[in-house]
């Protein structure tokens, strides 16, 4: 289930924008909840936990823009795009870290092209369970509840919020169960959660409150994958 949102004083391009929601949908066996406000504060004020938002910059009560940054200091994650009929209005997307923008009046095929890409990250940032046998003992471990992984000689350590645990196992092929969700190796020995990444410094990231190295080879690809994950913010 993916939650969306579409705020627009127009009736017309919040109908439009929900038929091509409907419509994409069964082309990619998506089920999708949608929520239409024409006014920025009914989204406010039942503010749920949506995974995309469709956004109008030009609305009399309170422009998208404002609404953007009272949607931020609520959901720090979920992905923004803006609809406006001046594409020089949405540079102040990057303000709030928003994803894209599409253009009025919306073409169908431009549409799908940016929410395929937003559907792909929401997707990415899923919760998945893995099972970690630990000297005997058989865990699972939600993803959410993951900060990172460490390698160490021929053991894993899997940092949680509930503790470290340890299996003998390769890194390399945790990482490939978990490489279509929101972990990226920052060097050889971590795999990232990027969900939990709270600060980058230079080539040090801090993770659950530990300082965790970039290394020079890995470190274009995590930022960018870090960058994707966020939103689009330029890092």
């Amino acid at each position: 289930m993916i939650k969306i949102a579409i705020v627009d004083d127009e009736m017309e391009a919040r109908d439009t924008l929900y038929s091509y929601c409907r419509k994409l949908a069964v082309k990619i066996h998506e089920e999708l909840e949608i929520t239409l406000c024409s006014r920025g504060s009914e989204l406010v004020e039942r503010y749920d936990d949506y995974d995309l938002i469709f956004l109008d910059i030009d609305m009399p009560e309170e422009d998208g823009i404002s609404l953007a940054k009272k949607i931020r200091k609520i959901d720090n994650e979920v992905i923004l795009i803006f609809v406006t009929n001046m594409a020089q209005m949405a540079i102040k997307g990057y303000e709030v870290r928003a994803l894209d923008f599409i253009v009025k009046p919306i073409n169908y095929y431009s549409f799908t092209l940016k929410i395929r890409s937003a559907v792909d990250m929401i997707n990415s940032r899923k919760n998945r369970n893995i099972v970690v046998n630990s000297e005997g003992v058989i865990r699972k471990i939600s993803t959410n509840d993951l900060f990172y992984i460490e390698v160490s000689g021929h053991y894993l350590f899997y940092h949680t919020s509930a503790g470290i645990v340890r299996q003998k196992e390769s890194l390399r092929k945790v990482e490939e169960k978990l490489k279509d969700i929101s972990f990226k190796r920052c060097n050889n020995c971590y795999l990232v959660n990027l969900k939990h990444v709270t600060c980058v410094n230079k080539d040090d990231i801090e993770v659950a409150g530990n300082w965790l190295k970039i290394s020079r080879p890995k470190k274009k690809e995590f930022l960018q994958a870090l960058a994707n994950y966020m939103g689009g913010i330029t890092l």
